[in-house]
């Protein structure tokens, strides 16, 4: 197997502390926006919280993130087109809370996200540890497109807001995400989407450094991510699809010195073989050559 990334190179999760009985509205840096009613949550025994509440969220809005989460876009039934991802998680006096049914949480996507818009669904992560695990269709969470004005309750103090929207209709994008449970939540569309010919084939990726090595494909136009199997001195990637423009990426660690190689080419045949050559590296300067994944 390849190896998994250090957590130097982890996406940064982000801390907010609420009140639970108040409203609270917390906005991601990457630009999602995170609203909690109050008295939405509860411990998991259904007990009323009364105390501060630790929430964390942490957002995956591109492939660069895909890559250093050690994340997959695969699912149960086949690659993933990766837009968007989240995830959410709280807890009070280092117990994990739950969300009141009657009391989802809403998730404002980024604006990248609508501006980019192509009909998604919504998966979820199998595991509050998602590296390396597969995503199911979520039953917990729809997109909400628009609704109309009503009031809502802005804090346990009895002030109250309206919240305006616009309706539109499903053929735009959504203005959110609402559900009824924490954890990780993704927007992507199963791969291959029509414009392909779904043609696949097997690459072989040899390196030439002693270090332990994560490797992994990432197609130029999609949010699609493959994953490697390590045989000796070589990777293998099964399922790459042909006439598709490939991202190889490869991040090795040995003796607290770190090292990268990246290629871009094509898959062409379905038997094809690539060369990697490893330099020592840092994890800034890794961070910053990924950031022409997008």
């Amino acid at each position: 197997m390849t190896a998994t990334l250090p957590e130097e190179f982890a996406v940064p999760t982000q801390r907010f502390t609420i009140y639970p009985f108040e409203r609270n509205v917390l906005r991601g840096k990457r630009g999602t926006v995170v609203t909690l009613e109050a008295d939405a949550l509860t411990f998991m025994n259904g007990i009323p919280i009364t105390g501060k509440v630790e929430v964390e969220i942490k957002e995956i809005t591109n492939k660069r993130d895909i890559i250093l989460d050690n994340l997959t876009t695969a699912s149960e039934s086949g690659l993933l087109d990766t837009i968007f991802a989240v995830y959410i998680n709280a807890t009070c006096d280092d117990e994990y809370v739950d969300i009141q049914t009657n009391y989802p949480i809403k998730i404002e996507l980024p604006a990248h996200v609508k501006e980019n818009w192509e009909e998604r669904q919504i998966y979820r992560g199998t595991h509050p540890d998602q590296k390396g695990r597969p995503w199911v269709k979520d039953k917990y969470s729809k997109f909400v497109y628009g609704s109309e004005a009503k009031e809502k309750p802005n804090s346990g103090f009895g002030f109250f807001s309206k919240e305006k929207k616009t309706i539109v209709s499903a053929a735009h994008p959504p203005s959110e995400i609402s559900t009824s449970r924490m954890g990780w939540i993704k927007c992507a569309r199963i791969f291959p989407p029509a414009t392909t010919d779904g043609v696949k084939g097997t690459l072989k990726i040899t390196e030439d450094t002693s270090a332990d090595i994560f490797m992994m494909v990432v197609l130029e136009n999609y949010g699609t991510c493959l994953p490697a199997r390590r045989e000796k001195n070589q990777f293998i990637i099964t399922g790459v699809p042909l006439n598709e423009e490939i991202n190889i990426v490869g991040i090795g660690t040995k003796d607290d010195t770190f090292y990268f190689a990246g290629r871009t080419t094509q898959m062409t045949q379905q038997k094809q073989e690539e060369e990697l050559s490893f330099k020592s590296s840092s994890v800034p300067a890794i961070r910053k050559r990924l950031r022409a994944l997008g």
